[in-house]
């Protein structure tokens, strides 16, 4: 488990990165919040005006100076104000270090994922697998919400690929905790992606703007029989060959998303710790304030068998977006290749 995410990616072209990252930023910034703005080390502002913090980043955005910037954002669904620093980096600094070109990430990992929480447990029985699944539905509205504020804040459609990973670096799309597709009909890419990014060690920040059509390529020009290594709890999943990932991308586009939709059912374990999972919520939301509603326990969520439980077993969601794109998403302990495997091996095309 890493101690450094979530961070949220996305990619667009560099002439419409500044424009990204405005849109993004008028979706994510709190309205009048203080900002700090860096552009090096004698290029920064303080500012709650957004157009002095944008005149900035145009007058000197490119080469090696790229935006970097601190403000406090509130995820829709918790309403919690956070501190995140957004980021974004002209094409020479990608060349060199990528590490982009547009990423997100909470100041303190501890505001978004809390190392801990308060909660009232009731007269119910303590359940470790409750309690680790409190800690992913008290989470996973914001996480998609803040995916989708950076990669798709309005319809311009100017970032076509983003993700998120409870890591620093942008790895391959199935080994994240969250993709994002502009459009649908190319959720292929993250398997294309990946495999790319693993056979040939590409830096996913710099290859996820390809077309499918040319990464469909890289993968066919590999060997015949190639496979590259994936982290699974069986056998059968602990790779994926050349060949199952070119049926996978001549799979219609319908048949693959309704394959993901039917994996990601809760397995066993998930359903049965949901309902107290959401007792604990419910009693917990009474709490009032000092001395009001039931009582609370403090709780250590980041024990082996609470990490362990979110790991194995924590949701998947497979969202369709009403603008045609498409998010799947677990909790950032999680990776989606159980979900790609599942539904790989549903449609027949695991080898």
């Amino acid at each position: 488990m890493s101690e450094s995410g979530p961070c949220f990616f996305a990619w667009c072209d560099e002439p419409e990165r500044i424009d990204a990252l405005a849109a993004a930023l008028s979706a994510l910034v709190i309205p009048g919040d203080l900002m700090s703005v860096s552009m090096s080390t004698s290029i920064e502002c303080e500012t709650s005006s957004m157009d002095e913090a944008f005149a900035m980043v145009r007058a000197h955005f490119g080469g090696w100076k790229g935006a970097h910037i601190l403000s406090g954002v509130m995820p829709s669904a918790s309403e919690r104000v956070i501190c995140f620093s957004i980021a974004c980096y002209p094409e020479e600094s990608e060349r060199r270090a990528p590490c982009g070109p547009l990423d997100l990430h909470p100041c303190d990992k501890a505001e978004f994922l809390p190392s801990q929480l308060d909660l009232a447990l009731g007269s119910g029985p303590r359940s470790i697998e409750a309690e680790a699944a409190v800690a992913w539905l008290a989470v996973q509205d914001d996480l998609e919400d803040l995916l989708l504020r950076l990669c798709a804040p309005d319809a311009s459609g100017r970032i076509p690929t983003g993700a998120c990973t409870n890591a620093w670096d942008w790895i391959a799309p199935i080994q994240m905790c969250a993709t994002y597709n502009a459009n649908a009909a190319e959720l292929a890419r993250d398997l294309a992606l990946s495999w790319v990014h693993l056979h040939d060690k590409d830096s996913v920040s710099r290859i996820a703007g390809m077309s499918l059509e040319a990464l469909h390529a890289r993968v066919d020009a590999a060997p015949h029989g190639a496979r590259v290594a994936m982290k699974g709890s069986s056998e059968l999943y602990r790779s994926i060959s050349r060949e199952t990932l070119l049926k996978a991308l001549a799979t219609p586009r319908a048949t693959l998303i309704e394959a993901l939709e039917a994996s990601a059912v809760p397995d066993d374990a998930w359903c049965a710790a949901e309902p107290r999972a959401k007792e604990i919520m419910e009693l917990t939301s009474q709490i009032t304030g000092p001395g009001g509603g039931p009582p609370a326990w403090q709780v250590n969520l980041t024990t082996r068998g609470h990490v362990r439980f979110l790991e194995d077993h924590a949701t998947f969601r497979v969202r369709r977006l009403p603008s045609g794109g498409v998010v799947l998403a677990t909790h950032p302990y999680r990776t989606l290749w159980p979900l790609w495997a599942d539904a790989l091996f549903l449609l027949g095309l695991m080898s």
